[in-house]
């Protein structure tokens, strides 16, 4: 294990175990905030059992570690290896409210190694039922690169009618993770070490009493 995958492991856990101080429901979700309520995923990048998964205890935070979400290109590699991808279902909790407005932040950490005339890119695809503000980036990295990569993709969500004081609910939004690699030039690689998610309620109408 790489000392950096170490470093993420460590990160994981610590997420996973420590509240979060100065909110009145550091032991549990608040359920009048929006939060994740659970993930699946399935992909060429995340197979069953390659990735490990970590929650805060407000479950505003979560953390996905992988261990196979590899694109490569060498000798002997299949032309399928330059190409992986993990759809990731993010189901998040929604409040009984009027309206509300969610700040939803993911960070990118990984590795990227390829050689003059390879290009490795990586980027995600959003999709949800709600209204998306703010769309995602994709990230090239022209060889010769050798290099840990950190990007941030953030965008705001919000529902596109009024939720006219409905039971609160669950509503999926869906991230395709993608890596992958073009060009020849020799042997090379980008992965996808981990995501980190947030979700954050700014603004929220209550109904009325």
């Amino acid at each position: 294990m790489r000392p950096y995958r170490l470093l993420l492991a460590c990160t994981a856990i610590v997420l996973a175990t420590t509240a979060v101080p100065g909110t009145a429901h550091a032991t549990g979700p608040d359920p009048d905030t929006v939060y994740i309520a659970g993930i699946a995923y399935g992909g060429t990048g995340c197979p069953n059992g390659s990735v490990a998964s970590s929650f805060s205890n407000d479950r505003t935070s979560a953390t996905l570690i992988f261990d196979q979400f590899v694109a490569s290109t060498g000798p002997g590699l299949p032309v399928t290896e330059r190409r992986k991808n993990c759809q990731i279902n993010l189901n998040l909790h929604i409040p009984r409210s009027l309206a509300w407005l969610a700040a939803v932040k993911v960070d990118h950490r990984g590795y990227v190694g390829v050689p003059a005339g390879i290009t490795a890119s990586r980027g995600d695809v959003f999709h949800s039922a709600d209204l998306v503000l703010g769309a995602p980036a994709t990230t090239s990295y022209p060889g010769p690169v050798n290099k840990d990569y950190l990007v941030r993709d953030s965008y705001l969500q919000a529902p596109l009618s009024s939720t006219l004081c409905a039971s609160e609910t669950v509503r999926p939004d869906t991230i395709n993770a993608q890596v992958s690699l073009d060009g020849s030039g020799g042997s090379g690689q980008i992965t996808l070490d981990s995501l980190d998610l947030h979700v954050a309620t700014t603004q929220l109408l209550p109904c009325p009493s």
